[in-house]
């Protein structure tokens, strides 16, 4: 049986004075993060959540949302992470179909939020509601009953019971929840230290959302490697400037909309050498966006994960060279990839649909049973993603399936025709989708943000891709917008455009 997650009482016992979180301007060793997870435990005790009920968390960024997270590792209660930009309606079907027992959320926009999408849901489901401090809990840790010490010994948990519920974003159909067990975010923990490696002063900056799963593991990463996280509320590139050359940040996880951010407000700065890594994933990033990063010292490692498969799948080592490219990703540790052809048989060196198999791949989905074991057949977690696995077993990843245009019989992938678009030095942001077309099934057409100051010549785009992209893949429409929709993370939301 491997460990659990729940590692706050051995880190207190044996590294209780070493930093475990910087947060709304406090540190918090770890001995206080255990003093808090115990108290926030006891308080959803009190408030009669039990091993295998669902917690649902409404709440930003902030040291609350660490310490809930923490109390429900160590007592069997299952998180339900929920983005707040999401509707009423959208967070009701999340509340009603986890059967979650209580709503814990933070105040004004959010407890208004909170009370919209509860009132959706019958009277008899709803869960309770509690308010909280984005930035503290000593309301939750007041429910308690009586004040006392959390039982130094705990039953160990089953490495099998669910952690976390995280809901896919839906790009592919309504929502998920995909089921993450203590076992599946644990070994997620171990291949990314095996493939990153892990350092004692590592502090891993966290400006995702911790109700996307790349924040939410890499708080957990932290107490099991006894390092610590600096937590942002949000998003800021003025201020993850400065705690990069500040703070001592050695890792952190970004998109690629982030980067280009970060960067244009640094204006030329070169990286801190005290940053060893930045995981950049959310899609394929333009090369010359990893090579603008590289020249300026920032260690690019560009990484494919999943909810599905409790984040990283396969990453780069990173460098800092700008002439590196983008190398092939590799699997982290205990996990297998596989690419198979749409007779199901194995492919190499052309594009297949990604196969993921491994102890980070999750459970299933929540009440989907057709689903799950559709996604699941065979053993292996059918992505939907399509990508190149070469001899060596190193990945490109292409396109989601569900993204691929076929025109006239040729398979056009977006992504492809996105990073021309993005040389082009008048366009910032760039995404292609297919339109449906009475000869050719569908034709691709492209929506482009212009640079700050530029004018976008739609002939003239088209112009520079037919230097650089066959006929049938050129946009027959180029579309100029102020902004393409994007989700919380920075991901683009290719469905509300196409």
């Amino acid at each position: 049986m491997i460990p659990n997650l729940a590692q706050l009482a051995e880190r207190a016992r044996t590294s209780g004075e070493r930093p475990a979180l910087f947060a709304a301007g406090r540190v918090i060793d770890y001995r206080e993060l255990a003093r808090r997870a115990n108290e926030t435990e006891r308080g959803l005790e009190a408030l009669g959540i039990r091993s295998g009920d669902v917690a649902a968390v409404l709440l930003e960024n902030g040291l609350a949302f660490a310490e809930i997270l923490h109390a429900v590792a160590q007592t069997g209660v299952t998180l339900l992470p929920l983005n707040a930009r999401l509707t009423p309606r959208e967070l009701a079907f999340q509340l009603e179909e986890s059967g979650a027992r209580i709503l814990i959320h933070g105040s004004g926009s959010l407890a208004d939020l909170a009370a919209e999408s509860a009132a959706l849901i019958d009277a008899s489901k709803s869960p309770d509601r509690f308010e909280v401090d984005p930035d503290d809990t000593p309301a939750l840790a007041a429910a308690a009953a009586a004040p006392g010490e959390t039982p130094a010994q705990r039953p160990q948990i089953d490495p099998a019971r669910t952690l976390a519920l995280v809901y896919t974003s839906g790009t592919t159909g309504s929502p998920k929840g995909a089921l993450l067990s203590q076992r599946n975010l644990f070994w997620n923990a171990i291949g990314s230290a095996m493939h990153l490696g892990t350092l004692p002063e590592d502090r891993w900056l966290v400006c995702l959302p911790l109700f996307h799963v790349g924040g939410l593991s890499i708080l957990l990463r932290a107490a099991l490697y006894g390092s610590a996280a600096i937590l942002h509320e949000r998003f800021d590139p003025e201020r993850v400037n400065r705690a990069l050359d500040d703070e001592g940040v050695t890792l952190v996880s970004w998109v690629p909309t982030m980067l280009e951010r970060v960067l244009d407000a640094r204006d030329g700065r070169r990286a801190p050498r005290s940053l060893r890594c930045v995981l950049l994933g959310g899609g394929p990033a333009p090369r010359g966006l990893i090579e603008r990063a590289r020249s300026q010292g920032f260690p690019i490692a560009a990484t494919y994960g999943l909810t599905e498969a409790s984040s990283q799948v396969a990453t780069q080592l990173p460098t800092r060279a700008e002439s590196a490219g983008a190398a092939g990703l590799r699997p982290i540790f205990g996990t297998q990839l596989n690419t198979i052809d749409e007779a199901g048989k194995s492919v190499r060196g052309r594009p297949g649909e990604i196969l993921v198999r491994g102890p980070t791949v999750m459970e299933g989905y929540w009440n989907r049973p057709v689903e799950s074991e559709q996604a699941l057949r065979g053993g292996w977690l059918h992505t939907g993603d399509i990508g190149v696995l070469d001899a060596t077993g190193a990945l490109e990843v292409l396109e989601r399936r569900c993204d691929l245009i076929i025109s006239g019989g040729e398979n056009i992938y977006p992504s492809e025709i996105e990073r021309v678009l993005l040389e082009h030095p008048a366009v910032v942001e760039a995404a292609v989708g297919g339109r449906a077309d009475a000869d050719y099934g569908r034709r691709p057409v492209a929506w482009l943000v212009a640079a700050s100051g530029q004018r976008l010549d739609p002939a003239e785009i088209r112009g520079f891709c037919l230097d650089r992209l066959a006929g049938y893949k050129i946009p027959v429409e180029f579309a100029v917008v102020d902004a393409l929709p994007r989700n919380a993370t920075g991901k683009l939301l290719r469905e509300q455009i196409t």
